[in-house]
């Protein structure tokens, strides 16, 4: 398909004379009649031209690889209808360190799956379902790390592509205004990393289950309009790209952690954290991917603990400690 033309008609922003498309009519026409007969939407005047007016409900995976430029994560993508896991699949897929950077995207899952074993579901042509498998170096390979690295991507393209704010729950929610946008899971497969990601971006409020509906929403129940999911998709691996390959080439996985830091929902808030012997209530006052948090206690004491000492971790305005959450 002639992706380029859909993005010079899109980015117009209204109405665009045929004559400067800078092509032929019948040949434009055809063009046009391919990228219909996928599902792109566009209106016609007969003295202004054509304009663009939605996108197509399915994944486009020539839309996705026009110009991605990626080097690290996206040499390679494919997009499946119906699949149990894209997980599962990557998993496969990593019995060979060739496949590495290979995205895998689906329309639907039949078992797809959250953290702690819980189900991840959603209408089909409505979520942005991607397994990304990596085969991280030693400085990035840690779960918590490429866990924060899928949920800053996700935020940043949401940012790029809608001028949305997204922030991040501990360890792997991204949210709007304390409902669950994403979800995170990274797998390990020996020396390879699966990034799981689950993004809600075409599905109305009610079509969430009564008792998600408080607790997740979607970007087209908070913008009120369908979003392009192959342009969000685009701009995902992109950001991934980005911030993987500057890892890698730094040896580091420090340059993460400001990105990460600034989208943490409770930074500044009351949290408790459940720690391997007690639990701990005060006020955030810092977090860092490798040093960890930074909490000021009720008696004026500052309490600095690594990641792996933190058994759970969630927002409270409360004095009171309720049973919580192994994340893990």
């Amino acid at each position: 398909m002639n992706i380029a033309l859909l993005t010079r008609i899109r980015e117009s922003g209204g109405y665009t004379p045929l004559d400067l498309l800078r092509l032929e009519w019948p040949e434009t026409e055809r063009e046009l009649a391919e990228l219909e007969s996928f599902g792109f939407q566009f209106s016609r005047h007969p003295y202004l031209g054509i304009a663009y007016a939605g996108p197509a409900a399915r994944l486009c995976p020539d839309q996705i690889e026009y110009e991605l430029g990626t080097r690290w994560v996206g040499q390679r993508i494919a997009v499946w209808d119906r699949v149990s896991s894209t997980n599962d699949l990557a998993a496969r897929a990593a019995r060979a360190q060739a496949n590495g950077g290979l995205v895998i995207l689906a329309e639907s899952q039949t078992a797809g799956r959250g953290r702690r074993g819980r189900s991840w579901s959603a209408p089909a042509e409505s979520a942005i379902l991607a397994s990304v498998l990596v085969f991280p170096p030693g400085p990035i390979a840690d779960v918590s790390w490429l866990t924060a690295l899928g949920a800053v991507a996700v935020a940043e393209a949401v940012e790029a592509e809608l001028g949305m704010t997204l922030q991040i729950k501990w360890p792997n929610d991204v949210r709007h205004r304390g409902r669950k946008v994403a979800g995170i899971l990274v797998e390990r497969r020996g020396p390879a990393a699966i990034i799981g990601i689950g993004v809600n971006v075409n599905m109305p409020q009610a079509a969430f289950p009564p008792e998600l509906r408080e607790v997740a929403t979607s970007l087209q129940a908070i913008t009120g309009r369908p979003i392009d999911r192959s342009e969000l998709a685009r701009r995902l691996i992109q950001r991934l790209d980005c911030h993987y390959g500057e890892a890698v080439s730094r040896n580091s996985n420090l340059a993460l952690s400001q990105g990460w830091r600034n989208r943490l929902e409770p930074l500044g808030r009351m949290v408790r954290l459940q720690l391997t012997t007690e639990v701990l209530e005060g006020r955030l006052l810092d977090a860092d991917l490798e040093l960890g948090v930074a909490v000021l206690d009720a008696s004026g004491v500052t309490h600095r603990l690594g990641h792996d000492k933190i058994l759970a971790f969630e927002e409270t305005s409360s004095t009171h400690f309720e049973l919580l959450e192994d994340p893990t």
